[in-house]
């Protein structure tokens, strides 16, 4: 090979790799340091990383000119669009780049319906968390729609290798934030605690508005329990039954959000009407079949492993490139039949 021509491959090769290295840029708006869509999207960055720049900004200091700059820009619910009554017109002239979410059925409720439809309808597409939520929202909306289930880290959690506990009463636990949405609709001091009485169980809570818990302390919570509950009226996931699950919990819950998906009736847990004999009749029976509380523990913990953020994450990628190219007509988006990412 000449010089001429070793050098030319060289050059080639070069521009190549940095053409490789020019990823286009997700702008992901997060409500809260801390919250759910703050540790989602830190999952997102991790999973796509080769594919996509994924960048977060909070809401509170996001700018239009962010907005501008980014090749794509997700809002992981409408009502942040709604709490930035400044940036409307920004999002209006970018909406061929704009992914809505939409997270829970509380968010389509009452006088927000209306509302909530309207600024999806503006997006590029939308993005729903559940089936329930995008089966709705499939017969609503004539913008693209893909389902976007939440996913876990099963590294971080995970069940605990120590030997079984000592003996003792049922440990049952519930975490989350009584103040979002407000403490009746989460169901603890309504149906979880005068369950847990009456199973003759103890409940032990982790409430964000009592004390903070970084992500490694929620595994130490978790695996000091015997079974997680959750009573709530809406949810969009909700990702604390996931994380329990990945720590080898059963879960005892309604019928919310992605629970229908991921709870197998009598297998890794028990799908429960919003009453409090029903859940405590599930933790008595849990309480008097420790094998019954193993083998549904490590059903649980197979189940969350198909959730993990690895085999969810790819599920964004559609939608991100929608929002990257020219408007057309948008791929098949429909949910599978597992839940997960194949």
């Amino acid at each position: 090979m000449s010089r001429r021509a070793h050098r030319q491959r060289t050059i080639l090769r070069a521009l190549t790799t940095t053409e490789a290295l020019v990823r286009p840029r997700i702008l992901c708006i997060v409500d809260r340091a801390g919250w759910a869509h703050d540790r989602k999207t830190d999952a997102l960055a991790r999973a796509l990383a080769g594919r996509y720049e994924i960048v977060k900004v909070f809401q509170a200091d996001v700018t239009a000119s962010e907005l501008e700059r980014a090749d794509a820009v997700l809002v992981y619910y409408w009502l942040q669009i709604e709490r930035l009554p400044h940036l409307r017109p920004t999002f209006e002239a970018l909406r061929e780049r704009l992914l809505v979410g939409i997270c829970s059925h509380y968010e389509l409720s009452g006088a927000w319906r209306e509302p909530a439809l309207e600024t999806l309808g503006l997006a590029r597409a939308v993005f729903a968390n559940n089936r329930l939520l995008y089966e709705e929202l499939a017969a609503r909306l004539s913008v693209p729609l893909f389902y976007t289930p939440n996913g876990v880290d099963t590294e971080l959690f995970r069940p605990s290798a120590a030997a079984e506990r000592a003996p003792g009463p049922l440990r049952v636990g519930w975490a989350g934030s009584l103040a979002n949405q407000g403490a009746a609709h989460r169901g603890v001091h309504e149906v979880i605690a005068p369950a847990t009485a009456l199973a003759g169980a103890e409940l032990r809570l982790a409430v964000r508005e009592e004390r903070w818990r970084t992500a490694v302390e929620m595994v130490d919570f978790y695996r000091e329990l015997d079974v997680y509950v959750c009573a709530s009226d809406s949810e969009g996931t909700p990702n604390p039954c996931l994380e329990a699950a990945a720590c080898g919990l059963p879960i005892v819950t309604t019928a919310v959000g992605n629970m229908p998906e991921f709870v197998r009736d009598g297998e890794n847990g028990f799908l429960v009407e919003r009453r409090t004999e029903e859940v405590a009749a599930r933790l008595a029976r849990l309480r008097d079949d420790s094998a019954l509380r193993t083998r549904m523990g490590a059903a649980a913990r197979a189940a969350a492993e198909s959730w993990d953020w690895r085999r969810q994450a790819p599920r964004y990628a559609p939608l991100f490139d929608l929002a990257l190219r020219a408007p057309e007509r948008a791929p098949d988006t429909a949910p599978s039949s597992t839940g997960a990412a194949g």
